[in-house]
């Protein structure tokens, strides 16, 4: 049987069963011994939601080739999704020695440290990302804000935030800065916010509006809106949710994955 939709984040960040199979394209590439096929597959398999499956593709495609950037950088990815931040680490480190530019990996190593609740490391890394285009910066800007907010520093990167900014599909990071920034009010965002039918947009701008909240010390708002949020579990691997689950659990890494169902 051909499988179609998404793993579940409970199959991949929990011991649940993954019930997703292999698409027809994704069972010739497992036919194939080559390490194009090879890393495809793991890109496909991430595009399933199917991470731990992900790995064990790319790894695969390692035995091969060594010295493609955008293999550590897809095996990072995955390895960060499901919080093994050791292995991601070296992933991305391979990386950026293959591309020999560290603004390569800047954002997903400050993401990595933002999950391990290390603000101050994720402040540093997202830095580094600069200079960017708006598009880039608007997502740099906003989890900048957002680890300066928990370390107890001054996000001086919303200085660079304006109105005019040209930020594409980031438009949900836009939402949130223009919070952060006092250009809107978080109740008239939030208003805004809680008619979004869009998943990715409302996650992404909503947890921003948490941290703004948590950073007013309304705790009891920034609690019921990070459960409303939880609640749009349909793209679970964007960071912001990955982000809100780990502030709900409180857990920094998981369990190998072998372990797992």
């Amino acid at each position: 049987m051909i499988g179609i939709g998404r793993a579940t984040l409970e199959s991949q960040l929990g011991s649940a069963p993954c019930l997703i199979e292999d698409t027809e394209s994704m069972f010739w590439m497992r036919e194939a011994d080559d390490y194009q096929n090879r890393f495809s597959l793991g890109n496909a398999l991430s595009a399933q939601y199917r991470f731990r499956d992900a790995i064990r593709a790319y790894e695969k495609a390692l035995r091969i080739r060594q010295d493609d950037w955008k293999l550590y950088y897809g095996l990072g990815g995955a390895y960060l999704t499901i919080r093994h931040f050791d292995e991601a680490a070296f992933a991305y480190h391979r990386c950026m020695v293959l591309r020999e530019q560290e603004s390569t990996v800047a954002y997903p190593l400050g993401i990595s440290h933002y999950l391990q609740k290390d603000y101050a490391g994720a402040a540093m890394w997202f830095k580094k990302c600069l200079p960017c285009d708006d598009e880039m910066a608007i997502a740099v800007i906003y989890w900048h804000t957002l680890s300066c907010y928990r370390a107890g520093d001054m996000p001086i990167l919303l200085n660079s935030y304006h109105q005019n900014m040209v930020v594409g599909h980031h438009t949900a990071y836009k939402v949130a800065v223009s919070v952060f920034s006092k250009e809107t009010s978080w109740t008239d965002a939030m208003k805004q916010l809680e008619q979004e039918t869009d998943d990715l947009h409302y996650i992404v701008a909503v947890y921003g509006l948490c941290g703004y909240l948590e950073q007013l010390g309304e705790q009891a708002l920034r609690d019921r809106y990070m459960a409303a949020l939880l609640k749009r579990s349909s793209v679970w691997p964007c960071v912001s949710y990955l982000a809100a689950w780990g502030d709900l659990h409180g857990m920094s890494e998981l369990p190998e994955i072998g372990t797992a169902k």
